[in-house]
């Protein structure tokens, strides 16, 4: 007798030229969240909305009963609930159809950012990895079982969500939580899928975004020689921000590196722990020429930290290392450094010990052959924080697990290996079918 999992792995092999065939054609839309930095929100607000409305179509014509869950107009959020026959686990099967921006398309060497097109065994175009293929590998998973005629115990929401990219979850995952989707588990498609195999993820770091300012003194650039030669007038002259922010530079890489022996966590590869200077800004009020002395210099950094830390102890090292570093500068000692904390992104955590993590790491070990890796997350894997915290903190467990590697996230000629979208979609399918259980 042909089991359940044959029946569903032949249906999904025989459903192969769709699955590809529609991850591209939701690759083609384009989804630019309209509140990424730089993006004018009127250009390009509506593309979230056309992808998640192109999943719910999917999601109806599969008998799921759909809703649109919509905060704010064009950014419509598609959820599907599928009904199960009553006493099984319920299930959430969430991912985001919202892409960042395609920076320089002659980076891009088609010149084509949203081709979707399925070349060399890859899928091609922003959002490939992060994350259209995981939404399409979720719905062809659903798709195979409903095709089959099996009848789940569990229900089965499904979700395409927008805002994830700039943590707008207020508009996106965490409206569908207020309009009542909950479920008793939860599988993100994120990219989990460093080689030779995907992940199942049961942990994120925490985020910090803030930035550091440097304030200085102004003076003709002329005068320079007074700020850097011995027996010059020094700081009664001028004072250059920029040099004096470098100060803090280097003293926070210093904390850096302390991080990488001390910041240990068993899920995540040493040292994966960082703080990062992402931009630098500095020069006079007003100008940027180099004829005055800078005035003001701003560092925006982006702090990973350990996501068995609280975020208040964090921000206090943080500060206090700056504050030291300032104590060794004359300048900065009477004109210390300011810090402003700008965005906080939680981290999630959930057992590994949870039922859904073992779920899914037997689901693709049956279907796929292999030992799917359970952990937190590398830089050749899932490493950075998604729309799992908000799940997770409405009190859902929560794994992240699909195709695509973060390496490719955010990157020109950005590609997802096809076969994973394949694997993945296996995955979906037969730990869907353990967690809803079949009648």
């Amino acid at each position: 007798m042909v089991s359940v999992d044959e029946r569903i792995l032949s249906r999904i092999e025989g459903m192969r030229d769709e699955i590809l065939t529609t991850a591209g054609q939701l690759i083609q839309i384009e989804s630019v969240n309209p509140k990424y930095p730089g993006t004018e929100y009127a250009d390009v607000v509506g593309g979230e909305g056309d992808a998640a409305r192109f999943m719910g179509a999917i999601y109806k014509e599969m008998g799921g009963d759909l809703d649109l869950v919509t905060v704010e107009s064009g950014r419509d959020n598609a959820v599907a609930t599928f009904a199960g026959t009553g006493q099984g686990r319920s299930l959430i099967l969430n991912g985001h159809v919202d892409v960042v921006p395609v920076g320089d398309v002659a980076d891009w060497s088609d010149g084509s950012p949203f081709s979707g097109r399925l070349q060399d065994g890859k899928i091609w175009g922003r959002g490939a990895s992060d994350q259209k293929t995981g939404v399409v590998a979720q719905a062809m998973a659903l798709a195979a079982i409903r095709r089959e005629g099996i009848k789940l115990r569990g229900d089965v929401i499904i979700e395409a969500v927008v805002g994830e990219e700039v943590m707008d979850h207020e508009a996106g995952v965490s409206a569908t939580i207020e309009r009542g989707y909950r479920a008793d588990a939860a599988i993100v498609s994120e990219p989990t899928a460093p080689p030779p195999t995907l992940s199942v993820v049961p942990t994120s770091p925490g985020l910090l975004w803030f930035t550091v300012t440097v304030r200085g003194k102004a003076s003709h650039s002329s005068v320079r020689d007074e700020l850097i030669r011995a027996g010059g007038g020094g700081s009664r002259i001028a004072v250059n921000a920029i040099e004096k922010a470098l100060g803090i530079v280097y003293a926070l890489q210093q904390l850096e590196q302390e991080w990488g022996i001390s910041k240990q966590h068993p899920l995540f590869r040493p040292g994966h722990f960082t703080i990062h200077p992402g931009v630098i800004s500095g020069g006079p009020h007003g100008v940027r020429v180099p004829f005055i002395i800078s005035q003001i210099c701003t560092i925006e950094y982006a702090c990973w930290y350990n996501p068995d830390e609280d975020v208040e102890t964090v921000k206090t090292e943080l500060a206090e290392h700056v504050h030291r570093a300032c104590q060794l500068d004359s300048w900065l000692r009477e004109n210390p450094a300011e810090i402003s904390w700008n965005l906080h992104w939680a981290p999630f955590v959930t057992s590994v010990e949870d039922k859904i993590v073992g779920a899914v790491a037997d689901a693709h070990q049956r279907a796929n052959g292999d030992t799917a890796e359970v952990r937190g997350g590398s830089v050749a894997g899932f490493c950075a924080v998604c729309d799992a915290t908000f799940l997770s903190k409405a009190g859902i467990s929560t794994v992240v697990y699909g195709p695509g590697s973060i390496l490719q996230a955010h990157t020109a000629n950005e590609w997802v290996d096809a076969e994973d979208v394949i694997k993945a979609t296996r995955t979906f399918a037969l730990a869907t079918l353990d967690w809803c259980g079949v009648e």
